[in-house]
């Protein structure tokens, strides 16, 4: 079971141009997914102490809650909300957050996994195959992490931050990484933005890379991170940090599979620390993805305008990779 953690504002705009309050958009959230893999929507609760210092009652003591008015709701009346939608697979909550990042008044702040029993998760996590980049194992099967003629070999587990390796963004973004060095190009330095599992900066690493940013902005992926790391042998050369480095020395290669409001938010910040020639021209190479084919064109546009050069597209299912190599001026 997978969360898609979001945080709702009073009033959300629908695909449809239609304003709603919180709880018409639950109710438009469960005819959307409802048959797409949504199986509850949690709220959230607001206490009678937060409740109290939110200024929406007169009193922080409730003496009987069972005796409050029948129109109480403190988590309607609080401005921004947090709601988490539960999903039964992975697939169906990154396709549903990224299509619930592009309302008006919700944002997405996090896809996790919700493991009640970990016997459970490592029945169903298995060796996973991606075709141009290697095989990704669970983090429990014996091994070592490394690069061969066979391709790559890392080791993923399944805890807390997106990114298993299983759904099709990061695949094309692991695909994509390969493809760059097999271009001739460098991952000396990377950095690997909206890391999630850090699963694409560490395959970056075991395939050489001497050191790689891994940006995470919810601290609770931290650890996650950094086991990941260790457990494939790359604990000195992945740095986790929370947020972009205002400066510092410029990135080989740069790969970002978020959904497209932070893509599109970011691209100034993030094509800012791309390595560039001596004339000034993209000597780095920009992996984008998390992508749905509506998103791509405004994305595409906006980091050529940056770049000045066109990027290379793949797919896989409904997903869409974007890749900016400093090889096809515009």
């Amino acid at each position: 079971m997978l969360a898609v953690d979001l945080s709702v504002e009073p009033c959300v705009t629908l695909p449809t141009g239609e304003v709603v309050d919180r709880d018409a958009w639950c109710e438009w959230a469960w005819e959307r997914f409802g048959d797409h893999g949504l199986l509850g929507i949690d709220e959230g609760a607001v206490d009678v102490a937060e409740a109290f210092e939110l200024g929406l009652t007169d009193s922080d003591r409730v003496l009987d809650a069972a005796a409050a008015p029948a129109d109480r709701d403190w988590v309607a009346d609080r401005g921004g909300a947090t709601f988490t939608c539960l999903f039964g697979d992975e697939p169906a909550a990154r396709a549903a957050a990224a299509e619930l990042a592009r309302l008006s008044g919700c944002t997405v702040e996090a896809v996790r996994p919700i493991v009640a029993d970990v016997n459970d998760w490592r029945m169903h996590f298995t060796r996973i195959d991606v075709p141009g980049f290697g095989t990704i194992l669970p983090a429990w099967e014996p091994g070592t992490a490394e690069t061969g003629s066979a391709g790559t070999t890392l080791f993923i587990e399944p805890g807390i931050g997106f990114g298993t390796g299983l759904h099709d963004t990061t695949q094309l973004c692991l695909a994509a990484i390969a493809a760059w060095q097999t271009q001739g190009g460098s991952v000396d330095r990377v950095l690997d933005f909206g890391a999630g599992s850090g699963i694409l900066g560490i395959a970056a690493a075991v395939r050489g890379a001497r050191h790689v940013d891994a940006v995470e902005i919810d601290p609770l992926v931290h650890a996650a991170i950094r086991g990941n790391a260790e457990r494939n042998g790359v604990t000195e050369r992945v740095a986790v940090i929370r947020d972009l480095a205002c400066d510092g020395e410029p990135y080989s290669l740069i790969v970002a599979n978020i959904v497209a409001e932070v893509l599109l938010a970011h691209a100034s910040d993030v094509c800012r620390r791309l390595r560039r020639h001596a004339d000034g021209s993209q000597a780095g190479s920009l992996i984008l993805s998390g992508l749905l084919a509506d998103d791509v064109p405004a994305v595409a546009r906006r980091y050529a305008e940056e770049l000045r050069v066109e990027p290379v597209q793949t797919t896989s299912g409904d997903w869409h990779c974007l890749q900016f190599a400093g090889c096809r001026p515009l």
